[in-house]
């Protein structure tokens, strides 16, 4: 554990200058259900700062991302004015500037506190529900079946920032509790066509009556999720926008080897995705 955090251990997680500290019951909390809120992480300054940067990705003002810019309710050949889920992936590789930002240092505190220490930035992600896009929906999920098959060491803290507010009315996220104990991938489909080189969104059917638990999320707040864990959001059927921020952090030997294999979570690299979701069936 982080030093500073076993100095604090609060009983109640919280923001302590540049550090946020998680409480050991939330810790214990995320390892049981594969999945957290922590609230308050962002003063509001900080979030506005950050939003005025995210809206030139969520407005397309980004030039030479090619499949990074995608819809992730549709296929990769929607014209931008269509888009419903807006997804902008690596944001900080395409504008530097971005790097180094209060949310990298505070988010990057949280996952070495539920890991450990080796834990480094793998990849950061903008999503972006339009208003009133009942499309704007991710299928339930695990985030394994996007990593590659090689993935040595599989511990991972995806945070998730609410830039607005997340809510059920605009699809926040969902999960089923205590879906990552078993660590196993369960059947994958790319979603529509069934081509991944048309369409990145994977799905799962969820068996009728699985106990899913929706996570509603303040401006401001987080949740941290385990990479195992079946999770998914509806449709933004209100008349504002839901705007999310995400940072996921794996270890640093996973990172190296990721990346040794040409792998850096960027829709534009070439990956073999059927082999991995075959190899990755129970």
């Amino acid at each position: 554990m982080n030093h500073a955090a076993s100095q604090l251990d609060p009983q109640t997680s919280r923001r302590v200058g540049d550090y946020y500290c998680v409480s050991a019951a939330d810790r214990a909390n995320y390892h049981a259900q594969g999945y957290i809120r922590l609230l308050n992480v962002l003063t509001e300054e900080e979030v506005a700062a950050i939003e005025q940067v995210y809206d030139r990705f969520a407005n397309g003002e980004i030039p030479g991302m090619g499949r990074d810019l995608c819809d992730m309710s549709g296929t990769y050949n929607d014209e931008f004015k269509n888009f419903a889920l807006i997804n902008a992936m690596l944001p900080r590789r395409y504008l530097p500037s971005l790097q180094g930002n209060i949310y990298e240092h505070l988010s990057q505190s949280i996952a070495r506190q539920l890991y450990g220490d080796d834990m480094g930035y793998d990849y950061d992600q903008f999503l972006s529900k339009k208003p009133g896009k009942a499309r704007a929906a991710f299928a339930m999920h695990q985030d394994m079946g996007y990593w590659p098959v090689s993935t040595p060491d599989t511990r991972t803290a995806t945070c998730s920032l609410a830039i607005t507010e997340s809510v059920r009315a605009n699809g926040c996220i969902a999960f089923v509790p205590g879906s990552q104990k078993a660590a196993k991938l369960v059947p994958h489909r790319p979603k529509g066509s069934g081509d991944r080189n048309e369409s990145h969104t994977l799905e799962i059917d969820l068996p009728a009556n699985t106990p899913v638990e929706h996570i509603e999320v303040p401006r401001g707040s987080i949740t941290v999720h385990d990479e195992w864990v079946v999770h998914g959001s509806g449709g933004n059927t209100s008349d504002k926008w839901r705007k999310t921020y995400v940072i996921a952090y794996r270890s640093l030997a996973t990172i190296k080897h990721e990346r040794s294999i040409g792998f850096t979570h960027s829709h534009n690299d070439t990956v073999n995705w059927k082999t991995a979701l075959e190899l990755y069936r129970p």
